[in-house]
């Protein structure tokens, strides 16, 4: 009997163990994942903040671009400015006479239109044929005049007379211009 007596304490004494690393394993667990969450916390609330400040800066820096190009926000022909970064060219400044006449495009919300190149903005077959004449002009340096085809405000087929040139700025950044010359009814 004081046999059994002692294998049953034995046993309980086991099972007394277990449940207490059971807990304490239990209670680590809990314990990790409760630090964890804070510190996740407040590094997703830093990067909140810091995505605050990029889109802060992002807009200052749009702001500025208009500033900086206002010798085109009187001019009556739709102008705009390209930066070249990569294999991309980068639409950084609109004048106002390009929002009026191509506004529908984007919604007439300026904003929205620079930082993006041409392949976020028009389809593929239109991006190309732009970039191309982007690239033709970064690289020879040379002017061009070209008919490019658009869509006007109803959806249709339209074309335009374009002038494009390049200019190199103190950063040695390859910046292309391109001006609308002309609306035209059909292609010539």
């Amino acid at each position: 009997m004081k046999k059994l007596g002692l294998k049953a304490q034995s046993l309980l004494f086991t099972v007394s163990n277990l449940e207490k690393k059971h807990k304490i394993i239990t209670y680590i667990s809990l314990l990790f994942l409760t630090t964890s969450t804070y510190f996740l916390r407040t590094e997703n609330q830093n990067v909140k903040i810091e995505v605050v400040k990029l889109k802060e800066k992002s807009i200052s820096l749009k702001k500025n671009m208009i500033i900086f190009n206002r010798t085109y926000q009187g001019f009556p022909l739709p102008v705009w400015q390209k930066v070249k970064r990569g294999n991309r060219f980068i639409i950084q400044y609109v004048n106002p006479a390009y929002v009026k006449h191509l506004g529908h495009l984007f919604s007439y919300d300026i904003y929205s239109h620079i930082g993006k190149d041409n392949f976020d903005l028009f389809g593929d077959k239109y991006a190309q044929a732009y970039y191309e004449k982007d690239l033709v002009v970064a690289i020879t340096g040379n002017d061009l005049n070209s008919i490019d085809e658009i869509f006007d405000k109803n959806g249709k087929k339209a074309y335009v007379k374009v002038l494009k040139w390049r200019e190199i700025n103190n950063d040695k950044d390859t910046i292309i211009y391109g001006m609308v010359k002309e609306f035209l009814k059909e292609k010539e």
